[in-house]
């Protein structure tokens, strides 16, 4: 893959690897900053979060994985066991539920068992986050990733939360370093298991189907060594590979809704908690209201839990209270970005995010003071790399897909799980250039 001008660098293997002893030294760290950061995680997970009743999604991707490991299928959790019905559901996209459903089916069906599961995948991104480090600016970088991966509040306090964001961190690292290596290599193949990967995690979080048009393409299309049609070819292949992977989620939605479901039936209510009058101007401006789709399908007649028309019926009203309200949306997007920005009322973030996400409130604390200076760093590194000629868009891109979502949508910390290692991989190569600096101007003042 060849670069464009004075912005991409295909960073040499052997420049990237570094000597034999230090490659030795930085597994050895890896794997040190791994065991730390999941002693962490099982920490929080034992001391805090087990005794904890699991809601909202928590209780959907719980209750719902035992179901489906017991032989329901994909039901409604909250309708088969609290009235007793069972309902066909895709509240949710797949993925986290049939890997919650794997150890259902072993016999840990507990809380505490499916928090640990998850943790898994949190202790997996610390590994990915340090060799897509080492891939993008050496050894050192990969440590520092690896270890605000592992420390960093803002990525383990999913882990204690029972939310499909432990995955979404997981997988957009494993799409980085598959991005890096496919750019420095010279394998656009890897576009097609980029593709495949892109795909599972669409089935966790819908937006991420966002990164075929924001990485994929330019990625391929800067390939200038590559013969237009074949630049389009690949484009085509790893398109084809997503769609491949969530296309059996999709026909089978297709097949037993009435209503036309592809991913999932929360867009609705999304939408309708998104905009709304207390959303838009009230006191949640740039959240979202939880009352929002229910006083909507209390209106229209609609009480039953897992009701196909609900929806339709949420997504309608929403999006009518949004063209009635075009005047207030700029406000209202400056309100949702600095709410995702850690900025914009935090204290009520904070909250938000301990009653909304099952965070306990001292970890949402300890994130609300962590963004602010993650995105400093962030910013510092994207422009270390930019000077040095290097590939950004792959961590650039996922902080792309999290500003689009939050536009459209509204103000969730959830919503940034996707951007969290990019960030934190881009401070580290802020903190990298700053430990460099200052190992030149020592080496130079003991010169003189």
């Amino acid at each position: 893959m060849a670069k464009p001008p004075a912005t991409i660098e295909s960073g040499p293997p052997s420049r990237l690897a570094g000597s034999a002893g230090a490659t030795r030294r930085f597994f050895i760290g890896l794997a040190v900053l791994t065991a730390a950061g999941a002693a962490l995680r099982w920490a929080y997970i034992w001391f805090d979060r087990r005794h904890v009743e699991v809601f909202n999604d928590g209780f959907y991707y719980h209750h719902g994985a035992n179901l489906l490991a017991d032989g329901q299928g994909f039901v409604n959790p909250f309708a088969f066991l609290l009235q007793g019905r069972a309902v066909d559901t895709a509240d949710h996209p797949p993925l986290y539920l049939l890997y919650l459903a794997v150890f259902s089916f072993l016999g840990l069906t507990s809380v505490t068992a499916h928090l640990f599961a998850g943790s898994l995948l949190g202790i997996g991104s610390i590994v990915v986050g340090g060799l897509a480090g080492r891939r993008i600016a050496g050894e050192r970088v990969g440590l520092l990733g690896a270890a605000l991966v592992a420390f960093g509040p803002n990525t383990w306090r999913y882990d204690g939360a029972l939310l499909s964001e432990v995955g979404v961190i997981f997988l957009v690292l494993v799409v980085v370093a598959l991005a890096y290596r496919a750019w420095d290599l010279h394998q656009p193949g890897l576009l097609v298991v980029i593709g495949a990967v892109i795909g599972a995690a669409t089935l966790a979080r819908p937006e991420l189907l966002l990164l075929i048009p924001l990485l994929v393409v330019p990625l391929a299309w800067w390939s200038s060594e590559l013969a237009v049609a074949r630049r389009v070819g690949w484009i085509v292949a790893s398109g084809a590979a997503t769609l491949l992977v969530i296309a059996p989620w999709v026909a089978f939605n297709l097949a037993r809704f009435d209503e036309p479901v592809l991913l999932s039936q929360n867009l609705g209510g999304t939408v309708a908690g998104s905009y709304c009058e207390s959303t838009l101007e009230g006191p949640y401006i740039g959240y979202w209201d939880f009352n929002c789709a229910p006083r909507i399908l209390d209106a229209a007649g609609i009480t039953e839990l897992g009701d196909e028309r609900m929806d339709a019926v949420a997504r309608e009203e929403g999006l009518r209270v949004a063209r009635e309200n075009l005047d207030r949306l700029p406000m209202v997007v400056a309100a949702r970005l600095g709410r995702v920005a850690g900025v914009f009322r935090p204290l009520q973030q904070r909250d938000f995010d301990a009653e909304t996400e099952g965070v306990s409130s001292w970890v949402a604390t300890a994130g609300i003071v962590a963004v602010p200076i993650t995105l400093v760093g962030a910013a510092a590194g994207a422009v270390v790399l930019r000077r040095r000629g290097r590939l950004v868009l792959p961590l650039l891109a996922p902080v792309a897909v999290v500003v689009v979502t939050v536009v459209v949508f509204y103000g969730a910390t959830r919503f940034r799980s996707t951007a969290e290692g990019p960030l934190y991989l881009l401070a580290a190569v802020a903190v990298d250039a700053v430990w460099r600096r200052l190992g030149r101007d020592r080496g130079e003042r003991t010169l003189t």
